[in-house]
């Protein structure tokens, strides 16, 4: 239980400091440097105030200076961040290497989901950065270039069809490193349920206008990602 425990603390840590890199680096500021502040008063934060989850809850979700509400969104992924740590350890049995390439695979998830809900950004250097570490585990260099190939001609034909962009090079790319990971009836299993979830959103909430289409990719990829491991 201990060690569950501590997943989580460090899951929730590492999900805090994701979501700094994921509002910091689109906008091209220092995220390794950069000190975290209260976005409406801007009073430099201490480290009383920077410990995950315990912070918001003791705060009462509000800034301790200025009294101004924070946004739950750090709370929720303070918490999604501690489980998507502790799951793998608790429901699959996974060596050293391939835990720490599961917890690369989420942060990536967690990491593009929310740059892309903040900015409808998927930034080349996140993708570069994981794709790199991910080479020091198990990766399936072909099943990645499927990935890639699979969806830049699926944004080759919709070009085609409607006259417009139908995909973002960013999700194109964000693919192809997915499929590093996955195995190829898992990434089409990925593919399948982040198409589907997404059009069952778009039909549910009548949008017409551009979605951000990584948590949907996200979604699928998780889901995929166990289904594979556990069978």
């Amino acid at each position: 239980m201990e060690i569950f425990s501590l997943t989580f603390i460090v899951g929730s840590v590492a999900a805090s400091f994701l979501n700094v890199v994921a509002q910091a680096l689109p906008q091209h500021q220092n995220w390794w440097s950069r000190r975290s502040a209260c976005p409406h008063c801007h009073k430099t934060l201490t480290w009383k105030e920077l410990v995950p989850i315990l912070s918001f809850c003791l705060q009462l979700g509000k800034c301790t200076f200025c009294r101004s509400k924070i946004s739950r969104v750090y709370l929720a992924v303070e918490i999604i961040g501690g489980l998507l740590f502790t799951l793998p350890p608790i429901f699959l049995s996974l060596s050293h290497i391939d835990l720490i390439q599961a917890w690369l695979f989420f942060s990536l998830l967690l990491t593009v989901t929310l740059t892309d809900l903040y900015y409808q950004l998927i930034p080349n250097k996140i993708l570069m950065i994981f794709g790199a570490a991910f080479f020091f585990t198990d990766v399936n260099i072909l099943t990645g270039l499927i990935g890639f190939l699979f969806f830049y001609g699926a944004s080759l034909m919709g070009k085609f069809l409607f006259k417009k962009e139908t995909i973002g090079g960013g999700d194109i790319k964000l693919y192809g490193v997915i499929g590093l990971v996955l195995s190829y009836h898992a990434l089409f299993t990925a593919i399948l349920f982040s198409s589907s979830i997404a059009l069952i959103y778009v039909l549910m909430t009548k949008k017409n206008k551009p979605i951000p289409f990584a948590p949907f990719i996200a979604l699928g990829a998780l889901m995929a990602y166990f289904m594979s491991m556990r069978g």
